[in-house]
């Protein structure tokens, strides 16, 4: 993540520009002086409203990162212990900014523990790790629910749902089942990542993002990983069944096992191991293998 988004800070600088010219249009049209000592004033507003990211962002880095959570960290994300000392300082400044810009909170705005929402945003850094001009794909924020699930109906320590991914709303994760998937990291099972991976897949479809998987040159990620999914072999894949309810399920469980598991993904299906690589701009196991050995 970085402090000013790509996107955003062309747009700052594409504004601040147009103002100008929109107040000495008005001049020439209008020919009133006083239209130009509105100038000023606007571009202030303008900055105030449009710096206040930023301006989250830098706070929030200048704050020196706990030895709590950097304790926890070691003792819970095999990812961040295998990463050498610059991607544990990038890991932990990506972190810092992904708390500062995420909402995280129980059903009904309630607050939720420091452990909770440091896992939450270790497996964002981690899915970021290799991809610094991307934003968590948040807009709406976590909802955290106590005990391991949820039913349909949303109602608490009830049915099976260990995690949702809704388009229209937070990302919803029952606060168990996210310590569980920290809690053994070959398990190639993270519900956290699993839904954090539906996010990044609408967005990528949204945004068009093209990726080079083939001779072919760039091609369109939805295309890319329709074309995984059909001639994906489920009978004999190492993936959980429930990778071929769809594209977006059959996406979401690969990531898991991407991040949890990337050994014995690459060495079963090596081109979907490369796929999500490329997705994702990154190798996992090259910090995994350096916590397993």
């Amino acid at each position: 993540m970085r402090i000013v988004p790509r996107y955003d800070s062309i747009f700052i600088v594409l504004y601040a520009l147009l103002i100008p010219a929109v107040v000495v249009l008005v001049f020439f049209m209008t020919h009133r002086a006083v239209v130009l000592f509105f100038l000023p004033l606007l571009l202030v507003i303008y900055l105030l409203l449009t710096l206040r990211k930023p301006w989250r962002r830098r706070r929030a880095l200048r704050i020196p990162f706990p030895g709590a959570w950097r304790e926890f960290l070691l003792a819970r994300s095999a990812y961040f212990r295998g990463l050498d000392q610059d991607g544990r300082v990038r890991f932990e400044r990506d972190l810092r900014l992904f708390l500062a810009e995420v909402r995280i909170s129980g059903i009904g705005g309630l607050p939720t523990s420091w452990q909770t929402r440091l896992l939450i945003g270790a497996g964002a850094a981690a899915m970021l790790h290799g991809r610094p001009e991307w934003e968590p794909p948040l807009a709406d924020g976590v909802t955290v629910y106590p005990g391991y699930s949820f039913d349909r109906n949303y109602r608490v320590q009830s049915g099976n749902i260990a995690g949702q991914a809704p388009a229209g709303g937070p990302l919803l994760i029952a606060e168990e089942s996210l310590r569980q998937g920290f809690a053994n990291a070959r398990d190639g099972t993270n519900v956290l990542v699993h839904e954090l991976a539906h996010f990044f897949d609408l967005e990528a479809r949204k945004s068009g993002l093209k990726l080079r998987s083939g001779p072919e040159g760039a091609v369109a990620w939805a295309g890319i990983i329709a074309r995984e999914y059909r001639e994906h072999d489920h009978g004999t894949s190492i993936l959980p069944a429930y990778a071929a309810q769809n594209e977006a399920e059959f996406f979401a469980v690969a990531s898991e096992m991407f991040f949890e598991a990337p050994g014995p993904l690459h060495a079963a299906h090596p081109g979907l191991f490369g796929v999500l690589g490329e997705f994702y701009q990154q190798d996992p196991r090259i910090p995994l293998n350096g916590d397993f050995g």
